[in-house]
């Protein structure tokens, strides 16, 4: 259930990224900046990524570990200021298309935020389900879509190198939200948490092992998360919660049943949090 403030419709956009990546890493997530055209990343990420999912990681997640090697990449995008929803609907389209003809094993989510920042209009999210699966992607993207995408969008959307940000899902607890429909819609909301005086991963680990013990007493059809790890180094944040819920209705029903628990109280007591909505939209699957 919503954690804390993790509900908050409106949130501010404040620097969590120190810059700094390996020559390996900048490699790989330039490459992947050449498949969505116009995006990249740089050495050093600068602010949350929401991340998430984003975005939903389409994959399981246990408490202790993760179960496969799912890798999602959040890349900020700037819109034309004259952009409507039928044009982005038409790009989601096209965009699908190339990735059909390619043969890629992916999915893909758009992120809309719920607060004001003039850092992006929408993040696109990219769901990977295997370090294999990425490196296949971009190989024959590279070397038959590139250039020609490129001149397709002709600035229609348009990111900085900096502003793309790749996480693991190592834990969690796994839902139905995992397989929204293309089309669907759900919630995510962002926790970047730095753990208090006096707490530690032990802490954070017992935590979570009575949290998910809570969930299971529930029906929680309608409500996961993940502990998303940064593939970057950064020193900002100990923990990134990404929470998912299906829709405003189990937003509402999951504060309402977190708020004034021994639990609430655990989790304000140890971990000081910044909070990012979105409504995301599922584009692949």
């Amino acid at each position: 259930m919503a954690r804390g403030s993790c509900c908050t419709q409106a949130g501010r956009i404040t620097d969590y990224y120190e810059k700094g990546e390996n020559m390996k890493t900048l490699l790989s997530v330039r490459a992947w900046a050449a498949l969505w055209g116009g995006c990249g990343q740089t050495e050093q990420p600068a602010e949350p990524a929401a991340p998430a999912e984003p975005a939903a990681p389409a994959a399981p997640a246990e408490v202790s570990a993760p179960t496969n090697d799912v890798i999602v990449y959040y890349v900020w995008n700037t819109a034309a200021p004259d952009m409507t929803d039928e044009q982005l609907a038409d790009i989601i389209a096209r965009w699908n298309a190339r990735i059909d003809a390619g043969g890629y094993d992916m999915g893909a989510n758009v992120l809309k935020p719920q607060f004001e920042t003039d850092d992006y209009d929408l993040i696109w999210v990219l769901l990977w389900p295997s370090s294999e699966a990425r490196e296949a992607g971009w190989a024959d993207w590279n070397a038959n879509q590139e250039d020609d995408w490129n001149a397709e969008l002709d600035g229609a959307l348009s990111y900085k190198a900096e502003n793309v940000f790749s996480f693991k899902p190592v834990g969690g607890w796994d839902s139905n939200l995992a397989n929204v429909p293309v089309g669907g819609t759900f919630l995510p909301n962002f926790s970047f948490c730095k753990i208090n005086e006096g707490f530690d991963d032990t802490a954070f680990s017992a935590f979570r092992g009575e949290y998910d013990a809570w969930l299971a007493e529930g029906n929680e059809a309608d409500y996961g998360y993940y502990i998303m790890e940064p593939q970057f180094e950064q020193d900002d944040a100990d923990v990134v919660w990404l929470d998912l819920f299906a829709d405003e209705a189990a937003m509402q029903a999951g504060t309402d049943s977190w708020t004034g628990t021994d639990l609430e109280a655990q989790w304000d007591a140890m971990l000081a949090c910044e909070n990012y909505a979105f409504v995301a939209t599922a584009i692949r699957r």
